[in-house]
């Protein structure tokens, strides 16, 4: 990965199912409004991990900038984001839900924005489901934890 910015790291075993993901996120305050910028390499596989690169993994994409803007509404400031990297394990360990909840835990680490702990456990609850009935290519939306 590019350590041009900050790589966060989620990582978890819930049953029996290793669930990760790993964002590499700059993120500055602005005055003028939110805004993500994809600013990704070209991709590569390694190990048996990818990082999703200019093209492909578009659900994973979509979804990174779901979790993004949920976790940015919690915020009073405006905030731009840059999205250097995303990697994961796709064929066993990581979907589209898994990689936008990994960029709400990124983003509050870097900004120190508030989620109530409630909150993210009920939406670390919903990653735990997108295994389950087709959900693992669905596109979560955080705010009313259902997948499109």
């Amino acid at each position: 990965m590019i350590y041009s910015g900050r790589e966060f790291r989620w990582m978890k075993i819930k049953n029996g199912r290793l669930h990760l993901a790993v964002v590499n996120l700059n993120i500055q305050k602005n005055g003028t409004g939110d805004k993500i910028i994809e600013n990704y390499p070209e991709g590569k596989i390694c190990n048996n991990s990818i990082d999703v690169g200019i093209n492909g993994f578009e659900d994973w994409k979509i979804a990174l900038k779901a979790g993004l803007k949920f976790a940015a509404s919690f915020s009073q400031d405006f905030w731009t984001i840059t999205i250097n990297e995303v990697s994961g394990k796709p064929f066993m360990d990581t979907n589209p839900t898994i990689v936008g909840y990994t960029g709400i835990l990124a983003f509050i680490e870097q900004t120190n924005v508030v989620i109530s702990n409630e909150i993210i456990q009920e939406i670390e609850e919903f990653v735990y489901s997108s295994w389950y009935n087709g959900n693992k290519k669905k596109i979560p939306d955080f705010n009313e934890l259902i997948f499109k």
